[in-house]
């Protein structure tokens, strides 16, 4: 009796493969951070709070922009281990470019004490009436 013939089954072309969508990857962003600083990955996670998503394309390479240099720098020495996490986290095959946004940098430059001190001796109707009447100035 002649053998039954061998049929391979090829079961991957069933299986719709995940493409990574920046919509839902953002919506768990804030989860993911949640994960990052439990794996005592905590100053990466606290670096990405700075940070936004800004694209994903489909084949799987996702865009991170930076506001701050400093987080900036720092990122992109983890990068590897921060492309391992988020791989694992989202169940995705992501490749992370992570870019610096100067401009957003510059619109978000926090204050010091002595620039919010000038502006509300410049702007405040109280401050000014105070150093005008009293002599009086902001000091820290």
């Amino acid at each position: 009796m002649p053998a039954a013939p061998v049929v391979h089954v090829d079961d991957s072309s069933s299986v719709p493969e995940k493409v990574p969508d920046l919509s839902s990857l953002k919506v768990e962003w804030y989860q993911f951070l949640d994960h990052l600083a439990r794996k005592t990955h905590n100053f990466m996670a606290t670096h990405l709070q700075s940070c936004e998503l800004v694209s994903c394309s489909p084949a799987g390479v996702l865009e991170i922009a930076c506001c701050r240099k400093f987080s900036y720098e720092e990122l992109v020495q983890e990068r590897a281990t921060l492309q391992q996490e988020m791989s694992d986290f989202y169940a995705l095959p992501l490749q992370l470019r992570i870019l610096y946004d100067a401009e957003k940098d510059a619109c978000t430059k926090e204050k010091t004490i002595f620039t919010l001190f000038q502006e509300l001796s410049q702007t405040n109707e109280i401050v000014r009436f105070l150093i005008k009447e009293f002599g009086g100035e902001l000091v820290y």
